[in-house]
């Protein structure tokens, strides 16, 4: 029960002017993009699985989600046809874009950027105190982190190869 008194963590973006606000505070944060419709069912199912993530990953992303209906200059800058439609933007980049109601490519895209931010924290000499495993890790081998946090993800998101700005 107390799942459901949690303050929602997904921000709905109104308007053009709203969307870049939220990408250019969000620092080094990744911005996860769900372009959605009212009428969309496939986006209707994903939606709570959204506000789960916006939880799990509050420490490295920032998940917002765009109705197509009501800022279609949006959707049409990002090329979407199909919903739900995903990016994720970091420093106004566009870094991946895929498209579907599959909530384990989601977690698995999410994770791919979040475990990179970790990386690069841990590489620096820092760490966050709330990821336990990496912080064992890191006591116990520290010479091993590095390797095992560099294997390759066989996620399926593709690439997108043109940087919005």
């Amino acid at each position: 029960m107390a799942a459901a008194n949690k303050p929602k963590k997904v921000i709905t973006i109104t308007s053009k002017a709203d969307f870049e606000k939220v990408v250019a505070e969000a620092g080094n944060k990744h911005v996860l993009v769900e372009f959605f419709a009212a009428w969309c069912g496939p986006c209707a199912i994903i939606g709570p699985k959204l506000e789960e993530f916006a939880q799990e990953y509050e420490d490295c992303l920032l998940i917002v989600k765009i109705d197509v209906d009501d800022n279609e200059d949006l959707a049409e800058e990002y090329n979407v046809s199909s919903m739900p439609s995903f990016l994720i933007i970091k420093n106004k980049i566009t870094l991946e874009q895929f498209v579907g109601s599959n909530s384990e490519l989601v977690q698995r895209t999410l994770k791919k950027f979040c475990r990179a931010d970790e990386k690069n924290a841990t590489d620096a000499g820092g760490s966050k105190p709330g990821n336990k495993i990496a912080n064992m890790l890191k006591v116990v081998a520290p010479t091993k982190l590095a390797t095992t946090s560099n294997q390759a993800d066989t996620g399926k998101s593709a690439a997108v190869p043109d940087n919005k700005k």
